[in-house]
């Protein structure tokens, strides 16, 4: 079984700082505060590590924010709904072609690796007219602070979904930012680098992933990239 792990923002679609509008709205009405939100840099990070580092900024002890996070990312969730769909989201080229090669192919799981959390990450696929459902699997930025460990949650997810064990050897992830080489290396997989988000072709290389596109619109050769 070969497991295939997306990021979201980058590889799949392309945004409108729709979820760091979200995130401001429900750091303002849940903590009177947005912090350095409109500065804080993202890229890479899980949303639970943004906002706890913006509120631990702002004063706001480690425990409140740990004992509220799940309300939070509700809360956000609820904001999301109303701005997302006012927003210029779209999928990125060759992704839908590439998913429907993918969704039904056997001996093959897609899921997600991202940095939104779980109760946004559906909500923004679908503003992009993604279909969120076809990702059977996923590990999320609401599921730790360090992305480097959301590989070995994704993997223990998968594994509850299948007969056949699938370890970091037959794991693929699929990013735009050295974090998710650096993640699909702490993860044991195999690392695919998207210069179709924030990070140029020339910056991702330097983190030497295994493979480098542009996009994904050339779909016959990433797909023997994915599954070879």
């Amino acid at each position: 079984m070969r497991l295939l792990l997306f990021d979201i923002d980058g590889p799949l679609i392309k945004g409108d700082q729709e979820g760091r509008l979200a995130m401001g709205a429900a750091l303002e009405q849940m903590f009177g505060t947005k912090g350095s939100l409109d500065t804080y840099q993202m890229g890479g990070k899980t949303d639970m590590r943004i906002v706890t580092d913006l509120l631990s900024e702002a004063g706001v002890g480690l425990e409140e924010i740990r004992m509220r996070m799940p309300d939070f990312f509700l809360l956000m969730a609820d904001f999301a709904r109303e701005i997302y769909p006012m927003r210029d989201i779209m999928a990125c080229p060759g992704i839908e072609s590439l998913l429907a090669k993918l969704r039904y192919r056997e001996g093959v799981m897609i899921g997600l690796l991202t940095g939104n959390a779980a109760a946004t990450a559906p909500l923004k696929l679908q503003a992009a007219g993604i279909d969120p459902d076809q990702f059977v699997v996923g590990a999320f930025g609401s599921d730790d602070l360090d992305r480097n460990n959301l590989p070995e949650i994704a993997l223990q997810r998968a594994n509850k979904l299948t007969v056949d064990a699938i370890t970091g050897d037959n794991a693929v992830i699929i990013g735009d930012t050295p974090a998710d080489v650096q993640c699909a290396r702490a993860g044991m997989a195999r690392a695919v680098a998207v210069a179709s988000g924030w990070h140029a072709a020339e910056i991702l290389l330097q983190y030497e992933p295994d493979y480098l596109f542009t996009d994904l619109s050339d779909t016959e050769t990433v797909l023997t990239v994915l599954l070879s």
